[in-house]
């Protein structure tokens, strides 16, 4: 049960950390020059990624917290929720790499 918990809290650590960092490069995206670099292709790379974090967040946490109430195994739930969170946020941050050419 420990590891399960653990888990879940720096997955939601992680999706909200990623929240924050996007959201300041995207704020402080002032100058693209068009030849290299998609502030809407940027914009929409780091919404839909922390989307699928959140979504993949929120569904591992409630499986994980209905595994844990029925008495089975959660562990494995819970660390493949932070695995695919973070793999969400880590496409996301290539994403935005991608589309502003840093």
């Amino acid at each position: 049960m420990a590891v399960s918990a653990a888990a879940i809290v720096v997955a939601v650590a992680v999706a909200s950390i990623s929240a924050v960092a996007a959201f300041f490069w995207l704020l402080f995206l002032d100058y693209c020059p068009p030849e290299t670099c998609s502030a809407e292709n940027a914009w929409i790379a780091v919404c839909v990624a922390l989307a699928v974090a959140a979504l993949v967040t929120v569904m591992g946490g409630a499986v994980t917290i209905a595994r844990i109430a029925r008495h089975t195994v959660a562990w494995p739930v819970a660390c493949g929720t932070l695995v695919l969170c973070a793999a969400a946020c880590a496409i996301g941050f290539a994403g935005y790499v991608s589309a502003t050419g840093i």
